[in-house]
Formats: structure tokens, C-alpha cells, sequence
């Protein structure tokens, strides 16, 4: 398999580590245009990843349709058949000079509580992740074949925040999916007042070409999905801005991506954008300074350089 990993910054980069699906979601189209399952070689990423790092990345993000379950389908390491994902981002996160690490995306059925204390046990692994949920209703979930239930869901969020309580969870949201009642979405609702999460990608059902929910009965019509998707985003929208304000008066390490004239942008371990304005120059794109947060918005922060820095 070719490695890939290109990015628009090179001193963060994306490393693919395995390719296809084996979930079959009714709604997805990936197990029919990518294919089943495969990952890639331990070796080869860790090789990858120490030339990109000696080369001046210090940030990963390992990439898959499903990380979690990397290793399940095909051995990845000659001395082990047992080589999964947690011992991947383990070998990952002692690379000399590698000083972030992040993954995406993680199916909320694959996730170990081995992988979980991880969060804990490695200082460069971000406290972030993107936990896909879907659907608040387990009878959706069950049509959509995610083979877990709100209480399994749960039961990994909560120890997620007990492990790493500073861990900043995001989402996917399907609404108006084939069949979903009023009592379906509102239990969706009840999930996102229940998690609070920092932010979420939500989308209207449409059907897929070669899926099985493309022949599901109960759709539901232009309007009652476009009325249910607002519903949704305007409570994010507010949680969001909710769970930005709790970083303001702190101080927190970024990573500059941005520096032109004196307006600067960079992110937070926890993924967070912030803005700060009149920067000094020497800050440079893929260096790292402390900054005040003195403003929260919805989508991002603004800061101010913090004083007396190393």
C-alpha cells in the first residue's frame, strides 16, 4: 500500500495507515469504493513518520477510516500477530522530536479502553478526538448498523473524561435518516445536551448510490430534514460557544500556523483555533508559543502573546 501524507503545512502532516472499511454502514458508500480493510505495515509508517520529523514536522495526524481497528485484518508486525492500534500510537509517540500527535477517525464500537489510557499514558497524544456518533436513537443506530447502543457510546465518553477530563470530543450527526420519528431526533438532541460536545459535523440523510438505507422506506422530506438539521446546529452552536468561553483568562500552548503582518493563527492541543493580533514576527509558522485566551467565539478563540516565556 503507497503511503500518503500530504498536508498544506509541512510541519504538520496527515500519515494514512490504513485504507478501506469493513463496517458497512447502510448509509456509506466506503466498503464498495475503497475496498475491505487494510493496514499498513508498522515499519513503514514509523519510517515515514521519522523522515517527515527529521525533515521539521512536529505534528502527526494518523489517518484511516477507522484507526481503531488497524491491525484487526492483516498482520502489521513480523514479531507479533497482536500488533494493534494502541501499540501503534505507543511506538509513534517516542519518536525523538515528534511533539503532537493526533488520529482520526475512531468508530465508537472499536474503542478499547486499552487505547482510552492512552490519552493518559502518552504526553504528546492530544487530548482531542472525533468520536462519530451518528444518531441518538438506538433504534436508528440499529438501522444504520453501527453495532453499539447510546449506553455503550456513553460508557467510553464518560471514561474518556475521566482519564483525560481536559479532552475536548467532536462528532458526526446524521439527521432524517430513513425512519427517524420525532422521538428519534429528540433523543439525538437529549445525546448532544448530555455530551456537550465541542463541535459536530451534521448532515441531512441523502441517499447513496448501492447503499442499503437508498431502499429504506420512511423517508422523510426536504423540509422536515432541513427544520431538524437547524434545530440541531443552532444548540451546537450555543453549547460550542459555552465550551469556548471556558478557556478564557488561560493560558495555552499553540502551535503557529499562520503569521502575516502581525495577525497570527494557531491551535490548541484540544484542536482549537486562535487568532491573535498585532504578533511579533519571529513567531514562525510551525514554531510554538503560550498565549493568553481574552475572547470565545463559536468556531474559534483570540489571544494575546502570554509574557514571560522561556
Amino acid at each position: 500500500m503507497q503511503a500518503s501524507s500530504s498536508q498544506e503545512f509541512q510541519f504538520s502532516r496527515f500519515v494514512t495507515i490504513m485504507q478501506g472499511c469493513n463496517n458497512f454502514c447502510t448509509y456509506c458508500v466506503v466498503p464498495y469504493t475503497r475496498g475491505r480493510e487494510v493496514s499498513r505495515k508498522a515499519t513503514d509508517i514509523i519510517s515515514e513518520i521519522k523522515t517527515l520529523v527529521k525533515a521539521g514536522t512536529v505534528e502527526i495526524t494518523l489517518l484511516g477510516q477507522n484507526v481503531n481497528s488497524y491491525g484487526t485484518t492483516n498482520q502489521v508486525a513480523d514479531l507479533s500477530l497482536h500488533y494493534s492500534f494502541p501499540d501503534l500510537l505507543t511506538e509513534v509517540s517516542t519518536i525523538d522530536g515528534l511533539q503532537r500527535l493526533r488520529f482520526t477517525t475512531s468508530h465508537p464500537k472499536d474503542l478499547s479502553d486499552r487505547l482510552i489510557d492512552c490519552f493518559a499514558q502518552l504526553p504528546n497524544l492530544c487530548p482531542q478526538i472525533h468520536l462519530p456518533v451518528q444518531s441518538g436513537s438506538d433504534r436508528i443506530l440499529k438501522r444504520m448498523n453501527r453495532k453499539y447502543t447510546i449506553d455503550d457510546y456513553l460508557e467510553r465518553v464518560d471514561r474518556l473524561k475521566t482519564i483525560r477530563p481536559d479532552i475536548a470530543i467532536t462528532t458526526d450527526i446524521i439527521v432524517g435518516f430513513p425512519g427517524e420519528t420525532e422521538e428519534d431526533f429528540q433523543q439525538t438532541m437529549n445525546l448532544l445536551e448530555t455530551v456537550r460536545y465541542h463541535g459536530s459535523f451534521s448532515f441531512k440523510y441523502s441517499d447513496r448510490p448501492e447503499t442499503s438505507a437508498a431502499g429504506f422506506d420512511g423517508k422523510l422530506s426536504e423540509k422536515e430534514k432541513g427544520g431538524r438539521l437547524q434545530l440541531f446546529q443552532k444548540r451546537q452552536d450555543q453549547i460550542s460557544l459555552e465550551r469556548n468561553r471556558e478557556y478564557l483568562e488561560s493560558t495555552l500552548a499553540i502551535l503557529v500556523e499562520i503569521n502575516a503582518e502581525g495577525k497570527m493563527m494557531g491551535r490548541t492541543v484540544t484542536n482549537h483555533i486562535v487568532h491573535v493580533e498585532q504578533a511579533p514576527a519571529n513567531l514562525l509558522p510551525g514554531s510554538f508559543t503560550e498565549v493568553e485566551i481574552v475572547h470565545a467565539g463559536q468556531h474559534s478563540l483570540k489571544g494575546v502573546i502570554a509574557p514571560f516565556q522561556d
